[in-house]
């Protein structure tokens, strides 16, 4: 009897449940795709099975800003949200690929077939929220900068499965931790400061290591520098970062001294004109969020003071 092979299994099973990429609010096949140059969202097929490369990032259309979108998709329009939707369903583990998507079906407003908003879209079908999802929205530049293999298509192993033939030089994480310094900057300020701290640490970037860094650099609405002033300024900033104590008392303080600078730079993070701005945008949410902010800086001080000496 031969051995049971469970990448075969799995991939039958895949196919059992269905050869159509999902596409929220769409019946039946997906959208047939019309005559093109085969570059163009209406060139493309979307049939699964594979009988086609599987997708690279270039495969998806730029991220266009469509505010005046209304109505029922266009034929255009529905063929990109199925791209979208196959780039999702594909590249899950592919991180750069699915924040590119998802700033398609946001900025064209293609989330508007099914749902109201892109955070009800986000929520009910890629089960995200909204933050997080427009964290990994802005994190994709990065991730398809530095992966110098980020537009290799899946290549077939021994087994003739799709195996993952790029892999990616920073994590969802690491990129998201930058998203301050992409926001104020854009991507390539983001890799110049990724690649100061990994050319000052001599080492590979650790999360901890960048949001400690990154949350120390002043946002640019309250002090803008330029590229130069802010890589200088980062490799001052890793040549202060505390260093391992000898003994369990000094790696003791060392955390301690890390907490407290990650509740200032909360602090800090918490600018009126930021608070404004995000109350104008979504006031419940925003609300929301500051009373998650004002208990846990409550629970802080409940802490600290359980631990300093009382006064009489």
């Amino acid at each position: 009897m031969s051995k049971a092979n469970p990448f075969k299994e799995r991939q039958a099973r895949k196919a059992a449940a269905g050869a159509v990429v999902a596409v929220p609010g769409q019946q039946g096949g997906s959208p047939a795709a019309t005559e093109g140059d085969g570059h163009s969202p209406a060139g493309r097929t979307f049939a699964q099975g594979r009988p086609e490369k599987m997708m690279v990032l270039a495969d998806l259309p730029e991220p266009i800003e469509t505010p005046d979108a209304t109505g029922d998709l266009s034929d255009e329009e529905e063929q990109i949200l199925a791209l979208c939707m196959r780039g999702v369903q594909q590249f899950e583990d592919a991180w750069w690929v699915m924040g590119k998507a998802m700033a398609n079906i946001n900025n064209r407003r293609l989330y508007r077939k099914t749902h109201g908003t892109f955070g009800a879209f986000a929520e009910e079908v890629f089960k995200k929220s909204r933050p997080i999802a427009y964290e990994e929205m802005t994190a994709y530049a990065i991730g398809e900068l530095l992966s110098a293999r980020a537009d290799k298509p899946f290549e077939r192993n021994s087994n003739e499965m799709s195996a993952r033939a790029d892999t990616p030089s920073i994590g969802k994480k690491a990129a998201s931790a930058l998203n301050p310094i992409t926001k104020d900057y854009g991507p390539d300020t983001s890799i110049a400061v990724h690649e100061t701290i990994k050319d000052a640490t001599g080492k590979t970037v650790t999360v901890k290591a960048i949001s400690g860094i990154v949350q120390q650099v002043p946002r640019k609405e309250d002090k803008e520098l330029s590229q130069d002033e802010l890589t200088a300024l980062v490799r001052e900033l890793v040549a202060n970062m505390p260093q391992p104590g000898r003994g369990q008392q000094a790696s003791a303080l060392e955390d301690l001294r890390s907490a407290v600078m990650h509740l200032e730079a909360a602090h800090r993070a918490l600018a009126p004109a930021r608070i404004k701005k995000a109350l104008e945008e979504d006031a419940g949410e925003a609300a929301k969020i500051l009373a998650s902010a004002k208990d846990t800086a409550a629970k802080a001080v409940a802490r600290a003071n359980g631990f300093l000496p009382q006064s009489t």
